[in-house]
């Protein structure tokens, strides 16, 4: 069925034109809307004459289009997998060449701290999405290695970096405090709710992903959302959120020091 629909039928359906095609897929983690403005004041900072507009059409209406130099790229916000998973299976037949998620997830390393920043090896798929595009794999869905290293170089001077595995889980208000220890017993270092979904089905495609996730709750010192000092960080998260922007979208169009090709 749906998965025989080849780049075409997407087109013509969406009606893109034949010849539409994009070079990246940005996509940020979150049910809030201000990554968008956050994204168009980067897009003009990166090229003055880069253009952005919304996709004409009602599936496709939340991403924006933004062109620089004559490609094509997409961004979005998702809180989730499943219109992820299909908004990053068009992207692939479209043509991306590199798929980068950012966003923020629960800390579950005691070594961390707020505001540090995880580049996930991998992460371990928790949700239905990533079963449908790796049915043989033991759930863990791998990050291209040349892609996430730009990444750590484009933000390792500012933010304290880890490098490791974190879990996709996408039922946050069902967590436990059990279900946090026994991730971080695993050596997970955060938990969070797009990366799996994008390696994923970048990986089926074999496009190269990467994620860039801040601590935003450490729930392995049992921090939340519902504690005083998160309201307090609202702009230091901002803040981090512009700059793992900044870096995805230089290492996406390469005006920064980018790379993409070899996955682990």
């Amino acid at each position: 069925m749906y998965k025989s629909f080849v780049a075409e039928d997407f087109l013509k359906f969406h009606k893109l034109g034949k010849d539409y095609k994009i070079s990246g897929f940005l996509v940020f983690g979150t049910f809030k809307k201000y990554p968008y403005e956050l994204v168009e004041t980067l897009i003009k900072e990166i090229d003055p004459n880069a253009t952005y507009r919304k996709m004409p059409d009602e599936f496709l209406e939340p991403i924006i289009e933004f062109t620089i130099k004559g490609k094509n790229y997409w961004f979005v916000t998702a809180y989730g997998g499943a219109l992820l998973s299909e908004w990053t299976h068009i992207a692939c037949l479209l043509g991306s060449q590199k798929n980068i998620v950012v966003g923020s997830c629960g800390g579950l390393s005691s070594e961390a701290n707020t505001h540090d920043i995880i580049v996930p090896t991998f992460s371990y798929g928790n949700e239905s999405t990533t079963r449908a595009y790796a049915l043989d794999t033991n759930n863990k869905h791998h990050s291209d290695e040349e892609l996430r290293e730009s990444l750590i170089k484009l933000l390792e001077d500012k933010y304290k970096i880890w490098e490791g595995p974190t879990v996709t889980y996408q039922a946050m208000l069902a967590e436990t405090w059990e279900d946090v220890k026994r991730w971080s017993k695993e050596g997970y270092y955060g938990v969070e709710m797009e990366a799996a979904t994008v390696f994923a089905v970048s990986n089926n495609f074999k496009v190269p992903s990467a994620a860039i996730v801040r601590i935003t709750d450490n729930l392995i010192k049992q921090e939340t959302v519902l504690d005083v000092n998160y309201e307090q960080g609202k702009d230091m998260r901002r803040k981090i959120s512009s700059d793992m922007l900044k870096a995805a979208l230089s290492a996406m169009t390469e005006t920064g020091r980018a790379a993409s090709g070899k996955s682990t």
